[in-house]
């Protein structure tokens, strides 16, 4: 059989991420789905520097992200999570 890595082999070894990765990771895993403005609240870092964090860790296909509509006018939320 495979030895298939983990996430949290990963989380354990934080060399593979930034520390904003990895911050970004552990929160989106212990609080669920979170949209862009809540993960700047939670971790006090500028929206662009989440945002382009996002992506990086979306290309390597451990968070995902999804809309969702709350009946009203105007654009979707866009929530990120973990993928584990």
């Amino acid at each position: 059989m495979a030895n298939k890595t983990t996430i949290e082999n990963y989380l354990e070894l934080k060399e593979f991420f930034s520390p904003i990765q990895f911050n970004l990771i552990k929160t989106l895993r212990d609080e669920g789905p979170l949209t862009r403005r809540d993960l700047v609240k939670e971790l006090k870092i500028p929206r662009t520097t989440i945002y382009d964090n996002l992506v990086k860790l979306q290309k390597r296909k451990l968070i995902e992200k999804f809309s969702r509509t709350d009946g009203k006018r105007g654009r979707p939320l866009i929530f990120w999570e973990f993928k584990g």
